[in-house]
């Protein structure tokens, strides 16, 4: 079962104050057009209605999310632009390439393990034609996704760029390789004539080289054509070293006459990936990564090609790093008049603990609320694991909803109780808490897959 949450962060990092809140209003009322997480969305759909016509996936495409391997993004169509003053401009200009995108909404927990540990590497690759300067200043690769960090100069005496500068329209191409890939990127204006992008790509192939050479043609900046081709060694030896990669035996399952074999589980610092092998792709499916402890990872994002689908899923929790186990659930996509839905909710204003309805017929219970200047921390106890699941916002009055800022994080092994981070909100008598919930028929097909891992000599002493 997929989340239907919307991470929102207003954050600006180490900023004065002022300048802070300026810049995260700005840019957060001009939010990008397409999320990363809404093309996800958007594939899923399709490879749905394509199973519901029960027609097989196209030989002409590598996968059934339709997305060319030679990927041409045309920078206006899913651009989103954030006009700010010149003192916030230059303020921001010391931020790093991520809080651009956790301003614009950005899922901080997809991509904060590559702040916290490190794991971008410098590219140094800089050209410069028409007086225009591209400079692609870091990258993260690790196989399963790609994040291209840059940024564009335009003249000093030049007049200020508007949001029709602020574009890069490029191919990219990897040697000896042609991946599948889905994509989608983001830019941000920092000054009259700077502007900084994010691209990121998830990669559907099984299995991709340490290394690879990325070649990026990039033939207009903005409404000038020249020339600003760069290539970059791609290394995934950083990401290596926290990975760890199982290939289960014997771990199958058969739906509707076909057999769908576990090929591949891979735990990263960034990504986890899990590879299911069949012989003929049906539906696709609803997944979920559970640990030992009972901890969800929600899918995010996949696809799937002739032989096999891919699932994506956040890393595995600080609080439990190394679990002896994880396990795969599998289970049959069901179209919405099949799935009981409901909404609860409750003021914050009354005393705690507030229990709500949570999924598939559990409880939600919020323990604590702490109001703090720069966020809320929402604390909460989830009756049984799938509960752990609830899509939980706020709600201030004239029905204006607050999503959370981040994913949940689970702070207690005995127990599933999480925190959950939201923007600042000032407590009153209209703020509420509001569950949504589901619950599955019990006649829904569902298997589980567990599937044992190994951690070497060193896990014994951790």
């Amino acid at each position: 079962m997929s989340s239907g949450n919307e991470w929102l962060d207003a954050e600006s990092g180490a900023i004065p104050a002022q300048l802070q809140e300026e810049a995260a209003h700005v840019i957060q009322t001009k939010p990008s057009s397409i999320q990363f997480a809404e093309v996800w969305k958007l594939h899923s759909v399709r490879i749905a209605n394509a199973s519901q016509r029960k027609r097989p996936f196209s030989p002409l495409k590598k996968g059934i999310i339709g997305i060319g391997t030679v990927l041409a993004i045309i920078a206006g169509s899913i651009t989103g632009i954030g006009f700010i003053s010149p003192q916030v401009a230059e303020a921001l200009r010391v931020i790093p390439f991520f809080d651009f995108l956790y301003a614009k909404g950005a899922v901080k927990g997809e991509l904060k393990p590559i702040e916290e540990k490190h794991l971008s590497s410098p590219a140094g690759a800089i050209v410069k034609d028409q007086g225009i300067t591209f400079n692609l200043v870091e990258q993260y690769y690790d196989g399963i996704q790609l994040v291209l960090n840059y940024e564009v100069s335009y003249p000093p005496l030049s007049d200020p760029i508007t949001d029709k500068e602020a574009e890069v329209y490029y191919e990219l191409n990897f040697e000896g390789y042609d991946p599948q890939i889905i994509s989608t990127h983001d830019f941000t204006i920092t000054s009259d004539h700077t502007f900084v992008g994010t691209t990121r790509l998830s990669f559907g192939d099984k299995e991709l080289p340490g290394q690879l050479m990325l070649n990026m043609g990039i033939s207009q900046i903005g409404t000038t054509k020249g020339k600003w081709d760069v290539s970059v060694p791609l290394f995934k030896n950083k990401s290596d070293a926290l990975t760890t990669t199982v290939y289960p035996k014997d771990l199958d399952f058969t739906y509707k006459k076909s057999l769908y074999s576990i090929d591949r589980v891979t735990l990263g610092p960034v990504t986890s990936q899990v590879i299911v092998r069949n012989i003929y792709p049906y539906p696709w499916f609803d997944v979920m990564l559970e640990d030992d402890i009972g901890t969800l990872y929600l899918d995010q994002g996949g696809g799937a090609t002739l032989d096999y689908y891919y699932f994506n899923f956040s890393p595995l929790i600080e609080l439990n790093p190394k679990p002896e186990y994880v396990t795969l659930i599998v289970a049959e996509t069901l179209d919405n008049e099949s799935i009981e839905q409901g909404e609860d909710r409750r003021s914050l204003s009354g005393p705690f603990p507030l229990t709500l309805q949570g999924n598939q017929g559990g409880t939600v219970t919020i323990t604590a609320v702490d109001y703090e200047k720069e966020q809320t921390v929402l604390y909460y106890e989830a009756s049984q694991v799938i509960s752990q699941a609830t899509s939980l916002t706020l709600q201030t009055g004239q029905e204006h909803t607050i999503f959370p800022k981040e994913q949940p994080v689970r702070i207690e092994r005995d127990r599933l109780v999480f925190k959950q981070i939201f923007p600042p909100v000032q407590l009153s008598d209209m703020l509420e808490i509001v569950a949504q919930y589901a619950s599955y028929p019990a006649e829904r097909k569902q298997f589980r897959l567990r599937i044992p891992l190994q951690w070497g000599a060193d896990a014994a002493s951790e």
